[in-house]
């Protein structure tokens, strides 16, 4: 089962997915080698990891595959003021995209504000 919980900066989402996943491996998107991800079954960060692969050079869209089937955690990055700097919104576009990408395959999507998850697509349990 593929699932999405999206939300804002320290609102409770890591908390749920492994509630969710319990006993599963996590991939953390700001530090692990990418590598590493297809042995977990939870992908935190994922923000984090699409900004490590553009600043390599890397299509943030070949991850999809390697999503698929797995508990994925973002934060929202793409709200509020528009950057003057081009990698700054670059990085939120291709982040945006992906997750609109990943949410159209996911079995169920997740809203998560100050640690109350809304489902907005599928079943919660």
């Amino acid at each position: 089962m593929t699932t999405l919980i999206l939300g804002g900066m320290a609102q409770g989402k890591t908390a749920l997915a492994q509630s969710l996943c319990p006993n599963t491996a996590r991939f953390d998107g700001g530090a692990d080698e990418p590598e590493r991800m297809d042995a977990c079954g939870i992908v935190d960060d994922l923000h984090l990891l699409v900004r490590r692969m553009l600043e390599r050079g890397e299509q943030p869209q070949e991850l999809l595959p390697r999503l698929l089937g797995k508990t994925v955690v973002c934060t929202e990055i793409g709200l509020g003021i528009v950057p003057i700097d081009r990698t700054e919104r670059d990085w939120r576009e291709y982040t945006g995209r992906l997750c609109c990408d990943l949410a159209a395959q996911a079995d169920r999507v997740i809203l998560v504000r100050c640690g109350i998850s809304r489902t907005i697509k599928g079943e919660l349990l």
